[in-house]
C-alpha cells in the first residue's frame, strides 16, 4: 500500500510536466508552420521560371493579411499573380483597376494544393502608362521586406 500512495502522491506532478511539454511542443508545431506558410510565398522566387504574361486584370482579391492577388486574362486563360501586401500598395501609390491592360514580369509558383501563380517581379500598366517594381536586386527581395510587422501585415 505504501507504493501506491506514494505513487498516486508523484502522479499529478508528473501529469502537469508531460502537459507543459505537450502544451509547448503544439506551439512549436504552430510556429513552425506559420513560417513556413509565411517562407512559401517569398522564398519561393525563382528566376529560372521567370515569365511575362500581358492580359486584363478581370479581380483584385485583397484580403486581411497576404499579398494583393490580382487575376490576369490573357486569351482564356486567369493568371494569378501576387503582388504585395495591401498596405504597400497603398503606400506606393500603385493603381490597378479591373479593365488595365498590363504586362507582368514574374516567376511561376505551384501552391501546396497545385494552383499556378506568378510572383510579380514587376507589373507594367500599359493603360495607364506606369511601372510598378515589387522586387529588387539579384536575390528577387520583395520591396517591402522589413517595412511593417513582417511581410505580409500591414505595420
Amino acid at each position: 500500500m505504501v507504493g501506491k500512495k506514494t505513487r498516486g502522491a508523484f502522479a499529478p506532478f508528473l501529469r502537469i510536466a508531460i502537459m507543459k511539454g505537450s502544451i509547448l511542443l503544439m506551439f512549436a508545431i504552430l510556429f513552425i508552420n506559420t513560417v513556413a506558410f509565411a517562407q512559401e510565398w517569398h522564398e519561393s522566387y525563382d528566376p529560372n521560371t521567370e515569365v511575362a504574361i500581358r492580359g486584363k486584370i478581370v479581380e483584385i482579391i485583397q484580403k486581411h493579411q497576404g499579398p494583393v492577388v490580382i487575376g490576369v486574362l490573357q486569351k482564356d486563360k486567369i493568371y494569378n499573380v501576387l503582388t504585395a501586401p495591401s498596405w504597400y500598395i497603398e503606400q506606393e501609390k500603385i493603381d490597378l483597376k479591373p479593365g488595365d491592360d498590363i504586362v507582368v514580369n514574374g516567376a511561376k509558383f505551384f501552391s501546396k494544393k497545385g494552383e499556378l501563380f506568378i510572383f510579380a517581379r514587376s507589373i507594367h500598366n500599359i493603360s495607364k502608362g506606369k511601372i510598378y517594381s515589387f522586387r529588387e536586386d539579384h536575390h528577387m527581395k520583395p520591396k517591402w521586406r522589413g517595412r511593417g510587422k513582417d511581410r505580409w501585415n500591414q505595420p
